[in-house]
Parts: C-alpha cells; sequence; structure tokens
C-alpha cells in the first residue's frame, strides 16, 4: 500500500522566498523563517510601521536591515581586523550574528530607505543587520538587492515576549497582520536563547546575548584577546539586550 499523500508542504527555500517576497513587493508583510527565530519583514516603510505597531515596539527601538554576509561587506565600513571578526565568525565558523557597523550612507540601498526610515534603522553613524540566518534569508535578501528594495525586519512577536522559534507560538494578533507565513517548523538556534546575538562592532561590544554566544565569546576572547561578559541567563536577563540607553537596537 502507498503511503497517503501529506498535506503539509515540503520547504523549498527558493520558491518560498519568491512566494514570500512577490507579498513584500504589493506592499505585504511577511513572516519568515530563520535560523534564529520567525521574523516578520517588509520592502514597504508602511507595512513596516504597521507592523511595529502591531508589535508595539516602543519608537526609541531602530529597525533592522535584513542581510547577507555579501550585502554587510558592500554596506558596513569597518577596519581590517572587525571586518575579519565579522568574517571568522559568520563564514569561518557558520555563526548568525547581529552586526552593529558604520555604513556607506552613498549605497543605493541605503539611499531607497529614505531620511526617515534612515533616521529610524540608525544610530550613532552606525546600522544593524542580520548576517548568516540560515539559507532562507540568504536567498530573501538576494531577491531584495536583486530588486534593488532594502529588507527589513524584526522577530515576529509581540515586542517584549521574546523569539519565537515555532510559528504556531507566534502571538495571534502578529500572525493576523502578515499577509503570509512561511512556516519551517522548529527553528535551529534555541537554547540556550533564540535570536541572534548583537554585537556592535564600532567599539567591539556586546548589545545582546543571543545565539550562539558562548561560542562566539570564546572566539573573541582565543583569537582577539578580548573578554565578553558572561551570559546573565534569561531568567535574569529575558532581553539579552545589555543597553540601557534611550535609544538603542
Amino acid at each position: 500500500m502507498s503511503p497517503s499523500a501529506s498535506p503539509v508542504q515540503i520547504p523549498n527555500v527558493k520558491e518560498d522566498a519568491r512566494r514570500a517576497f512577490d507579498v513584500l513587493q504589493k506592499g505585504g508583510l511577511a513572516i519568515v523563517p530563520f535560523s534564529v527565530g520567525y521574523a516578520i519583514t517588509a520592502t514597504d516603510p508602511v507595512a513596516l510601521q504597521r507592523a511595529f505597531e502591531t508589535k508595539q515596539r516602543k519608537p526609541h527601538k531602530r529597525h533592522a536591515m535584513i542581510g547577507s554576509y555579501a550585502l554587510h561587506k558592500e554596506i558596513h565600513v569597518l577596519p581590517e581586523r572587525e571586518a575579519g571578526m565579522v568574517g571568522l565568525l559568520t563564514k569561518t565558523l557558520d555563526m548568525p550574528l547581529g552586526v552593529v557597523a558604520p555604513f556607506r550612507k552613498d549605497h543605493p540601498l541605503i539611499q531607497k530607505l529614505g531620511e526617515d526610515l534612515l533616521a529610524r534603522s540608525s544610530m550613532d553613524n552606525t546600522l544593524s543587520m542580520l548576517v548568516n540566518g540560515g539559507p532562507f534569508q540568504d536567498e530573501l535578501s538576494r531577491l531584495a538587492v536583486e530588486a534593488g528594495v532594502p529588507l527589513m525586519g524584526s522577530s515576529a512577536n509581540v515586542s517584549g515576549k521574546g523569539t519565537k522559534s515555532f510559528a504556531e507560538d507566534i502571538e495571534p494578533e502578529i500572525l493576523a497582520v502578515a499577509d503570509i507565513v512561511i512556516d519551517y517548523g522548529k527553528m535551529k538556534y534555541v537554547h540556550p536563547r533564540p535570536s541572534s546575538t548583537m554585537i556592535n562592532f564600532k567599539d567591539v561590544s556586546v548589545i545582546r546575548f543571543g545565539s550562539c554566544y558562548d561560542a562566539i565569546k570564546d572566539v573573541m576572547k582565543r583569537f582577539y584577546d578580548i573578554d565578553f561578559p558572561e551570559d546573565p541567563g534569561r531568567q535574569n536577563l529575558f532581553s539579552g539586550h545589555l543597553e540601557k540607553e534611550a535609544n538603542t537596537y
């Protein structure tokens, strides 16, 4: 007896990323799977604002660009040593990373943001970009770069409630505002934290404890003799954010 056909659609990164990107290009919102958790993304500023209002995200929180290592190299401007750190962590050692760094304001994708969105996506002349968040992110970023549009986003959850590793755990109001949800089941990086570790490479400091943090901490000490703080754990610092300033990523 042949097995019955499954009603669940088997993931196809190229096809699924194209479906999501088509929705984004029409001004929609897409919830998509990254290795560090589910994200809500947009290429349209109005849609992005709708997402952040639904998330109840505070105005002082900056938006992030969804990118790739190649796009990071194009947009971020770093000295050789710091650029090498990003390459070692994301390319050689294959870890996801939120990269905060000075950026090229004359880059075409930055120009497409416009003054208002750029002001809400940068601080202290730095821009945040998620790098190496898995094959889906890389393909979606490739499509956006090819189309000449900036891809922006955030974790798909109500602000302060934590990044979700399963699509079904995303709050109903967040799911309702999305025009498409790409569900790939449980995401790769869950313990000890979902979401990405975020480092400000302008001064090589930790902004947020996240996925692979212990390994990242070891790399920075072992190869660069830089001491990063211990992660106090989710029970003591749920968000993972060290930043206490009024404006932060």
